[in-house]
């Protein structure tokens, strides 16, 4: 597929069919994260891959009360992907001058992952609420791991059509005028 028809025809999945995703899927999303770039090469990243169904049923629970209706779709998932930094990775010295790259890095990597999961037929949705310190327990993440976002992934339960998969109409975009300046701030193209 062509990158840009991946991303026009990428959406936010939130309602997935029980069809498990096979290894291999699984292996070409998280090789095209292996392959982002990353800061200084550092690829402070790590990936936990959750497959197991009284895991994933779990991980709602560890947001906060007033947000886990907002991931309650999470439960009938067949695959999540949490996506971490690694603490003792991290270029602590752009982290001094306030450059959180390895955010970014983790983001990119997440971001391929992403686009690779259209590619192959399979729907993902990308999840920042999270309740940290429950997931860590949950998953027995190491201390020097933290997390940055979750990627939901399945088989759509919807069935997709050429313009996007799972047939999720396309959300409105801001023109590029509204979003894009040249040269300085405000000029136009």
């Amino acid at each position: 597929m062509d990158v840009f028809k991946a991303i026009k025809w990428r959406r936010s999945v939130r309602r997935f069919s029980s069809q498990k995703v096979e290894r291999d899927k699984i292996i070409q999303i998280l090789e095209a994260a292996r392959l982002a770039p990353s800061s200084s090469n550092r690829q402070a990243w790590h990936f936990v891959v959750v497959d197991d169904p009284s895991i994933i049923k779990q991980i709602p629970d560890t947001v906060p009360t007033g947000t886990r209706r907002i991931v309650s779709f999470i439960k009938e998932a067949p695959l999540v992907i949490v996506g971490c930094y690694s603490k003792a990775l991290t270029h602590y010295v752009a982290q001094l001058a306030g450059h959180e790259n390895h955010l970014v890095d983790v983001s990119i990597a997440m971001t391929h992952m992403t686009l690779a999961a259209t590619e192959l037929g399979i729907g993902s949705c990308w999840v920042g609420w999270y309740g940290e310190s429950k997931l860590r327990t949950l998953l027995e993440l190491p201390r020097k791991f933290r997390v940055v976002a979750l990627l939901v992934l399945g088989y759509p339960a919807e069935r997709s059509t050429k313009e996007a998969i799972a047939g999720i109409p396309a959300r409105p975009r801001k023109p590029l005028e509204e979003i894009v300046s040249y040269n300085k701030f405000g000029e136009r193209y």
